[in-house]
């Protein structure tokens, strides 16, 4: 199709058909599912898809299931008040979709490195890196960060997102290159592969013998091989098997991409790639800030040849506003707590154990994963959404995963340990979740 009149929009079957569709959509049916739905129907025009998601949207508002829009009205923390736009009320909840693990967005001396920033920076940097946006506080933390992670340099960007998805988009350009990734793989990764323009291949989640047969197939007929994977993956808490992914880079001979997003700081402070003394060995260290480090930004790590690509190929890097002043100086001074006060990353293991055994000991399904990201799989959507309802009714609020974030069959709750939290807020949050989980059949 060369122009956009070509383009059928939803021509292939009659405007009177779609509100019988629409109508029998139940609360149980999942948002994420509507397009493929709609498209396997020759339903193919955006305000179609539009009217279906709006109406599905109103029937769970209606029955109280809406998972997306709840809110704290008080901001990150392991409790606080929560908003409702499903129930329209509010309640008093122990708070778990939030990723901070160490808890440092409130830490006394976090705030205030934030605030003078601040008070001496501005509130923003107006334009981007390449064009004069970045400050020294800026240049300091990249050197930091290379040292961290045991790089020649660093490179910083405005979000954990833009960093995958312009440094993956920049790196893996034109029909020389292929990309093969982890089939778990964050969205963010995904959509930088796909901006490349490259060829690439999902390999089975975590699966040696699938990555394996890949490369021998295929890095014969392309000059660039690059495998990504996440360190820690972030919808189940499993790790990936890096130091034997690092045997066959070896072997094979490809360049390694890790995205340490939900490791950084809490394995080691360079992530799990640094506690198995592997950095050398990995290209490309990744990691957004707005996790252990409690603030907003990306950054890769890397050697100072590809840091200058990236400079130049990256768009993320070359046409987005840098990160501000005050999240900068919020990551320096995060990396300072966790560096000073290492019984902070101790007592979020100590939670995180606890919380496992806890759900284990009950026979909930949590996988195979011992990261802070404890998963509770439900994979009845219906049963799910009940759940989620009926937990934050008792004052429980975490996230609801369903499609296209996890296979349709796999939807799942998942808590996210902070230090924050207490003991007796796992206490209550195991309780309340054995109640309900028992009411739905979900344990015995």
């Amino acid at each position: 199709m060369n122009n956009i009149s070509e383009i059928p929009l939803g021509n292939m079957i009659s405007d009177d058909s779609l509100p019988e569709f629409v109508q029998s959509l139940k609360p149980s049916d999942q948002i994420g599912m509507l397009r493929k739905q709609l498209t396997a129907k020759g339903i193919l025009g955006i305000d179609k898809l539009a009217q279906a998601c709006d109406h599905l949207k109103n029937i769970q508002v209606d029955s109280g299931c809406w998972l997306y829009e709840n809110y704290s009205t008080t901001g990150s923390h392991s409790s606080g008040l929560v908003e409702s736009s499903a129930i329209e009320s509010s309640r008093d909840c122990i708070i778990w979709p939030i990723n901070h693990y160490l808890g440092l967005n409130r830490h006394p001396y976090v705030i205030r490195k934030a605030q003078a920033a601040l008070a001496e920076f501005g509130t923003g940097c107006g334009t981007s890196a390449m064009s004069g946006g970045h400050t020294r506080l800026h240049k300091r933390l990249e050197i930091r960060l290379a040292n961290i992670f045991n790089k020649e340099t660093a490179i910083l960007f405005p979000t954990g997102y833009t960093a995958n998805v312009g440094a993956l988009s920049g790196l893996a350009r034109g029909a020389s290159t292929i990309v093969l990734m982890d089939r778990e793989c964050h969205a963010s990764i995904i959509d930088g592969v796909k901006l490349a323009g490259c060829d690439y291949l999902p390999f089975k989640h975590n699966d040696l013998k699938d990555l394996e047969k890949k490369l021998l197939s295929k890095r014969q007929d392309y000059e660039n091989v690059i495998v990504v994977v996440e360190s820690v993956y972030s919808m189940s808490g499993v790790e990936a098997p890096i130091a034997d992914i690092v045997a066959l880079k070896k072997k094979y001979g490809f360049y390694l991409f890790v995205d340490e997003a939900h490791a950084f700081g809490i394995y080691h402070i360079g992530g799990l790639v640094s506690s198995l003394g592997l950095s050398d060995d990995v290209d490309f260290l990744m990691t957004t800030l707005s996790k252990s480090t409690a603030s907003l930004g990306g950054v890769v790590a890397t050697s100072n040849a590809f840091r200058t690509l990236l400079m130049t190929n990256a768009n993320a890097y070359m046409f987005q506003a840098a990160m501000t002043p005050p999240d900068t100086a919020a990551v320096s001074a995060a990396l300072d707590v966790i560096q000073s006060e290492p019984q902070i990353v101790d007592s979020l293991w100590q939670k995180t154990h606890y919380l496992r055994e806890q759900l284990s000991v009950r026979g909930f399904d949590i996988g195979s994963g011992r990261s802070p990201i404890v998963p509770v799989y439900v994979r009845d959507p219906g049963i799910l959404m009940d759940m989620s309802r009926e937990l934050y009714e008792r004052g429980i609020f975490t996230t609801s995963v369903t499609f296209p974030a996890v296979k349709h069959n796999e939807v799942r709750f998942r808590f996210i340990v902070n230090e924050s939290h207490t003991f007796p807020q796992i206490d209550q949050t195991v309780e309340t979740l054995t109640v309900i989980g028992k009411k739905h059949g979900l344990i015995g």
